[in-house]
């Protein structure tokens, strides 16, 4: 009996993944971000910091998420996932509001593009909080996203509401696995 109590836990464990959603809504005070998974799963940047400033509680004209940055300015943005964190997402969700024209492109760990979607000029104001939410499914995970425009990317891209599901765990594949093979496990 407790052999097959033993075999049903690990089948129900054993097969398995979990989901874990992260979100960063860039609440005050601005600067405790830094503390939270998208400052420390990626290379993104207030713009007032990486522009010379020093107060990661500085966030400008835009009262609801952050001026994007990833360190370079340009016309391109790019946030890279760290490797380890980025192949276990399954859905990546950003809020942006663009001043300039651009598109967004996110790509998983091998860098194929897994979703593109132009980002529309809007100058509604308070900045910021008018966010449009992009929404993909990324079964292989995600390695980066860009914001790629031929103007100023960084200073004139705000986000907000930035969410990931992970998925920890990979299931064990169904036919690689035969019910004889697990109860030779347990004799």
């Amino acid at each position: 009996m407790k052999k097959l109590l033993l075999l049903s836990l690990f089948i129900l464990l054993g097969v398995r993944a979990y989901a874990t959603e992260y979100i960063e809504t860039f609440d005050d005070p601005l600067g405790g971000w830094r503390g939270r998974w998208l400052a420390q799963d990626t290379n993104m940047t207030n713009y007032y910091v990486c522009s010379g400033g020093t107060d990661e509680d500085y966030r400008g004209n835009n009262p609801c998420g952050i001026w994007i940055c990833d360190g370079v300015s340009g016309g391109t943005c790019i946030i890279n996932f760290e490797p380890t964190f980025g192949a276990t997402i399954r859905t990546f969700e950003i809020g942006i509001q663009d001043f300039v024209d651009a598109t967004l492109n996110v790509y998983d760990p091998g860098g194929s593009l897994v979703y593109t979607s132009p980002l529309p000029v809007n100058y509604q104001s308070p900045y910021g909080c008018y966010c449009t939410l992009y929404t993909t499914a990324t079964p292989a995970g995600v390695g980066r996203f860009e914001i790629v425009s031929t103007g100023q990317v960084e200073g004139n891209t705000a986000v907000d509401n930035v969410r990931v599901v992970t998925e920890e765990g990979p299931p064990v594949p169904v036919n690689a696995t035969t019910w004889g093979a697990i109860k030779s496990e347990f004799r």
